[in-house]
Order: structure tokens, then C-alpha cells, then sequence
């Protein structure tokens, strides 16, 4: 079965509020913090840097927003998440390729994905219950993991909040259902929007290699 796919503005931002209880402004948020540390890193920096940096940054705004509303931090077996009781969502920050917010491509992540992220998916797939056991401090279930998928490849930046269901060899290869938060074209105008604001903003967004 193909992946339910929300790409009009409208649609998504209905989405968002109803499974999630959010807008599109935070979950954006979330991305400028992960570009931000990406565009950071320099040269001398390990390879392996502007992955790792964006992930943990956009998992840290990630908190920093939702803590605010009601959600709790998480870690399952290695998988930074935030929760939600009420809702009964978990959310993930994960580094993805081109076919982000691209109907006719699934997202993939650019690092491998070990036993926990295909549980999970399992978990996703077959609408089984989490034990408490297994999910840790979580309450009763169900519970469903979206990941907010990021591709920044240093100039385009696009986004979406999706479900996965299916891992092979490590990498997500299916979706259930897929939200697009900011699509082709979408980040460059928040890029002179924020040039425009910038005495007026608390936060810099920083696009520039070094």
C-alpha cells in the first residue's frame, strides 16, 4: 500500500493540529536549529560532525518546544524522542536524502538504523501494542513513531513528519503516512524573511558553509 501523502498547506496544517496538537511554525523551528548547526561546521570538523550536529540540535529544539506543551523527553534503546501521553506519539529527528517532500520518492535516512528503529516500525506496521517494558516510562498503549525528516544538502532544506513502517538493510523503505512541512522553494523564503526581520529576531539562521 503507498504511504498517505498530505502535501497542501492546508491539509498538513489540519494534520499537524490533530495528530499532534501543533503547528507548522514549531516543527520549522526545529529545522532551522538543525540547519543552523550544519552550516557550522567547518572543514576541520569529523566527517561525521554536521550529521551528528544537526540531529542533536534539532533534538534539543525539539524538546525545548514541546516540553512546553506537555510532552516528555525519551530514549529507547538509543531512539531520542519526545512523547506524548495524551496523543499517544512519539517523534524522532532523523537526517534524510533528496526524496524528502517528494511524492514520487520515500525519504531515507543517511545513517543506518539499527534493531530498535525496525521494532519500532514492526510496532507501526502491524498496529501492535507497546508494553510498558518495552517503551520504558511510557504509559499504556498505543503508541506510533513519526520521524521529522530533514534534507539539507547545503542549499535546498525540505521537511516532513512521517510514519515509518518498514526497514531494510538499516534504512526506512516504506512510510504509512507522510506530512510535508516545508516543500521546494519554502526555505528560501523563510531564508529572506529572517534577512528582512533580523533586528527583530532572536535567532540567526546561518546558511553559509565555512
Amino acid at each position: 500500500m503507498a504511504a498517505l501523502i498530505h502535501s497542501d498547506p492546508r491539509v498538513c496544517d489540519r494534520r499537524l493540529r490533530q495528530y499532534f496538537n501543533s503547528t507548522r511554525e514549531q516543527w520549522i523551528e526545529i529545522v532551522k536549529s538543525a540547519v543552523a548547526a550544519r552550516a557550522g561546521c567547518t572543514e576541520n570538523d569529523a566527517r561525521s560532525a554536521p550529521g551528528y550536529l544537526a540531529w542533536n540540535a534539532g533534538t534539543v529544539r525539539a524538546r525545548q518546544i514541546f516540553r512546553r506543551e506537555g510532552w516528555e523527553k525519551g530514549d529507547h534503546n538509543g531512539i531520542e524522542t519526545i512523547w506524548n501521553s495524551d496523543l499517544k506519539k512519539m517523534v524522532a529527528v532523523m537526517n534524510t536524502d533528496a526524496g524528502t517532500c517528494d511524492t514520487t520518492r520515500t525519504p531515507r535516512n543517511r545513517t543506518l538504523k539499527g534493531s530498535a528503529s525496525e521494532q519500532i516500525a514492526d510496532f507501526n506496521s502491524q498496529g501492535l501494542l507497546f508494553k510498558r517494558e518495552e517503551m520504558g516510562p511510557l504509559d499504556e498503549a498505543p503508541y506510533s513513531l513519526w520521524y521529522l525528516c530533514i534534507h539539507d544538502d547545503g542549499g535546498k532544506v525540505r521537511a516532513e513528519l512521517s510514519m515509518p513502517i518498514e526497514y531494510q538493510g538499516g534504512y526506512v523503505t516504506k512510510f504509512s503516512e507522510r506530512i510535508f512541512i516545508l516543500r521546494d522553494g519554502e526555505w528560501e523564503k523563510i531564508i529572506l524573511e529572517t534577512d528582512v526581520d533580523a533586528d527583530h529576531q532572536d535567532f540567526e539562521i546561518n546558511v553559509r558553509r565555512k
